[in-house]
């Protein structure tokens, strides 16, 4: 169960952000129109499955889990995820579980992209600018969190034209789920500045949970940097798990 909450938070912020309408604050439509662009721009190549690599590692105080994994789309589902480091034979039994549980996730190049931006920024705020970024709040509508539980603040990069990072923060303790308690949730995405026009792609990505699950007290911190990103040719709904 704990594993199960902190994959909800931690994919939450990866599939609720995206470019219509973002009210411009008087007097700063530059910088509105600006998160217009770059949201337009990755949801242009949400079309596409991307294969990469990740560096995961995950700890909870007590157990860690490190290892390097290949996600490729054009596998068979089941199969999309491949161990690159440690070998298998000398993994643990927790942590063979643990891979395991991830390796299920056929849409695993969902975080690639800051696509569903657009979803979110009409509801935004700017509340800093400068010359060379802008940053913007904006509430979280989740299913498993109230609305005023959680809130993300997204950076804008002014003289590239992208979206540096994006941070998911809990303003409250929440409960996704009867016998789960979320007491604070951080999770911060950085993506590297866009290549020969194309998207800006994922770089890191950390995430901090703290809480109860079936009356035991858990904490967790998470790290992935994300590598050897490849544009797959093929239309991702074709793919889709």
């Amino acid at each position: 169960m704990v594993r199960k909450v902190f994959l909800r938070a931690a994919a939450a912020v990866c599939v609720l952000f995206a470019a219509p309408a973002l009210a411009e604050t008087a007097g700063e439509p530059a910088s509105a129109a600006l998160l217009m662009q770059a949201a337009q721009k990755a949801k242009d190549f949400a079309q596409y499955r991307y294969a990469y690599t990740l560096d995961f590692w995950t700890s909870d105080g007590e157990k860690e889990i490190s290892a390097k994994l290949r996600f490729d789309p054009r596998l068979q589902e089941g199969e999309r995820w491949t161990l690159l480091a440690p070998a298998a034979e000398d993994l643990d039994k927790k942590t063979r579980k643990a891979l395991k549980q991830m390796q299920k996730n056929d849409s695993g190049d969902e975080p690639i992209l800051y696509d569903g931006l657009h979803e979110m920024i009409d509801d935004a705020e700017l509340v800093s600018d400068t010359q060379t970024e802008a940053v913007f709040l904006a509430p979280v509508d989740e299913e498993d969190a109230p609305r005023d539980a959680l809130e993300v603040y997204i950076t804008l990069d002014k003289t590239a034209g992208y979206v540096s990072a994006i941070e998911l923060k809990s303003k409250q303790p929440f409960k996704p789920a009867a016998v789960a308690k979320v007491n604070a949730l951080n999770q911060i995405q950085r993506f590297s500045a866009p290549e020969e026009g194309g998207p800006a792609l994922i770089a890191t990505s950390e995430t901090q949970v703290e809480g109860e699950a079936m009356f035991k007290s858990f904490a967790s911190t998470t790290r992935q940097v994300f590598s050897e990103i490849e544009r797959i040719e093929m239309p991702a709904e074709e793919n889709d798990g």
